[in-house]
This record gives C-alpha cells, sequence and structure tokens, in this order.
C-alpha cells in the first residue's frame, strides 16, 4: 500500500512537473535584482469543484542559493492542504476546494540565499460542474415534481391523525384536572346550630366578653326554635318565649314546623333566666357557670334527636 502511495504521488510530481512547463502562470515574482524569479502554476488551469487542484511553484535562481519556501498549514485560502511536496526549486501543493466560485490565494515569501522573492496574492476561480445560469434539473433528467401527484392524501390524513391525537391528550388532560363535582347535603337546623355553638366556644369569647357571649349564646337557642316553629323569638321575651314554644303545635299559626323541638323546657328555661342576668343585671359569672349554660344550651339542640 506504502508502495502503491509514492507511485502515485510520483506520478502526481511528474504530471505537476510537466503541465508547469505547459500552464499559463497564475502568479509570478521576481527578486530585486532579477536573478531568482517564482512562477506559481495551477492544474488544472479551470478547474471544478470536485477536482484535485495541484499548485506548483517553480523557482530559478543561481546555483548554489538554497531555497527556504513559507510553511503551510491545513489550509491555503479557502482550498484545504491534503498533500506538500519539496524539493531544491520547486514545491507541489495538492489542495481541495471547499467552496466554488473566487478563491483566494494568499501572498508568498520565499527566500533564496540571501534574496527574497514575492509571490502577489491571487485569486483562483473554481467551477461548478453544471453551468448555474443555465442549469436546470430537466438537463439531468430529474422532475421538478418532488412530491408525488397522489401522495397529498397522504399527508392529509397524517395531519387529521395528528389532529384527532393532539384533541385526545386534550380531552384526557381536562379530565384529569378537573374537579370532581362535590355533592352539598343542606344541613338540618340542628346540625347549624351545633356547628354555631363549637365555633363559639372555639373562639374563647368569654374569656374577653362575657356579656357578647351569652348574647350570642341565647341568640343562637332562639335561632334553632324559630328554623323548627316559626316563633320569632328574638322578638319576645324569655317569658313569652318559653309560653309560646310550650303550645300545642295547633297554635303556631298555622306553621307547619320542621319538627318540634323535643329538648326538655325545665333546661331550658334556667339557661335563658341565666342569660338575662348577665345580659340586663351585669351579673360575672364563673367558669363553671359560663360552662352549665353552654353545656344546657347544648344539650337542648342535641335531645331533639335523643343525642
Amino acid at each position: 500500500m506504502l508502495v502503491y502511495w509514492h507511485l502515485v504521488i510520483g506520478i502526481t510530481v511528474l504530471i505537476g512537473g510537466s503541465l508547469s512547463t505547459l500552464a499559463a502562470p497564475l502568479a509570478e515574482g521576481v527578486c530585486a535584482d532579477g536573478r531568482c524569479r517564482a512562477v506559481l502554476i495551477v492544474s488544472p488551469e479551470r478547474p471544478f469543484l470536485a477536482d484535485t487542484i495541484i499548485l506548483t511553484i517553480d523557482i530559478t535562481c543561481p546555483d548554489g542559493d538554497i531555497v527556504e519556501f513559507p510553511p503551510f498549514g491545513e489550509t491555503l485560502g479557502e482550498l484545504g492542504i491534503t498533500d506538500v511536496r519539496r524539493t531544491d526549486r520547486q514545491l507541489i501543493l495538492t489542495t481541495m476546494p471547499r467552496r466554488a466560485g473566487p478563491t483566494p490565494i494568499w501572498a508568498m515569501t520565499i527566500r533564496c540565499g540571501e534574496r527574497q522573492i514575492e509571490i502577489p496574492g491571487t485569486e483562483l476561480i473554481i467551477a461548478t460542474a453544471i453551468d448555474t445560469e443555465n442549469a436546470s434539473l430537466d438537463d439531468i433528467g430529474l422532475t421538478t415534481d418532488i412530491i408525488p401527484e397522489r401522495s397529498w392524501h397522504i399527508y392529509a390524513i397524517i395531519a387529521a391523525l395528528v389532529l384527532v391525537a393532539v384533541l385526545l391528550l386534550w380531552l384526557l388532560y381536562r379530565r384529569k384536572n378537573a374537579e370532581v363535582p362535590v355533592e352539598i347535603h343542606p344541613l338540618s337546623a340542628q346540625e347549624l346550630a351545633l356547628q354555631r355553638l363549637t365555633a363559639l366556644l372555639e373562639s374563647r369569647k368569654q374569656e374577653s366578653d362575657v356579656k357578647g357571649f351569652f348574647v350570642e349564646l341565647s341568640d343562637i337557642v332562639r335561632w334553632y326554635v324559630e328554623r323548627l316553629t316559626g316563633i320569632r323569638a328574638p322578638e319576645l321575651t324569655t317569658e313569652e318565649f318559653l309560653h309560646k314554644i310550650a303550645r300545642p303545635v295547633r297554635q303556631w299559626g298555622g306553621f307547619v314546623p320542621e319538627s318540634r323541638p323535643t329538648g326538655s323546657l325545665e333546661s331550658l328555661a334556667p339557661f335563658l333566666e341565666a342569660a338575662d342576668i348577665v345580659k340586663f343585671a351585669k351579673h360575672v359569672p364563673t367558669d363553671d357557670e359560663i360552662m352549665l349554660a353552654f353545656r344546657r344550651a347544648e344539650q337542648f339542640v342535641r335531645e331533639r334527636s335523643g343525642e
């Protein structure tokens, strides 16, 4: 394999050397005294984008002068360098173009002994295999109908399937995140009264406003009785209130009650009287008296269902 590559490179050098005598120079430079000359030749003369381009620099100078070529890396302008070959009087660069169109070749400085040769920068035109001005797909046997005439319905089906999938995902997301409706059962008068009693006790109002505590406590009981019987309890005195709820159901002005309170009037009367003493006589009850009044009110409400 190594012998093969040496053979290829040797042939390239021979071809490059022979072409350098035939092809017109791309650029050239002469030293100050005119004794040394450098010629840059390109092969092929009209390179295409897919070609391997050989750049040859031939040096003519007096015998005994040592020629020093500039160092090269991986590129020379827009040309990628794939191989570099040097002799005493010649430099051969094997390159590959990176794009079509005008490609600059950098200026180079070459030393011949004490002399210096400047090769000016130039430009190499890289052509494409198809003339861009007259290029047509018809010239290479292709049709401009990239998408088959009958394939549109396939794309329509795919688009419809995607739309259906998106819609299903959206519905599943809505269903997953939808709030579960909560059934609301209306509370009975007893349940509401017990809730209000619990909230009053948890507020600890009896510690800061004992009169307000008893006012609210008696209001809860009167409201409870009003909900059950239709009696306007807040507008009655304690005596009138007790007298009305003790009457038979038929005397309640034709009102059909939710149910008649079955709590003991014997326990309710002392509670209401104790509340009146606190509200109107400015009596300051003890903690035990406060809790006794609360328990009597709670017991009256609970006894409706025999709790």
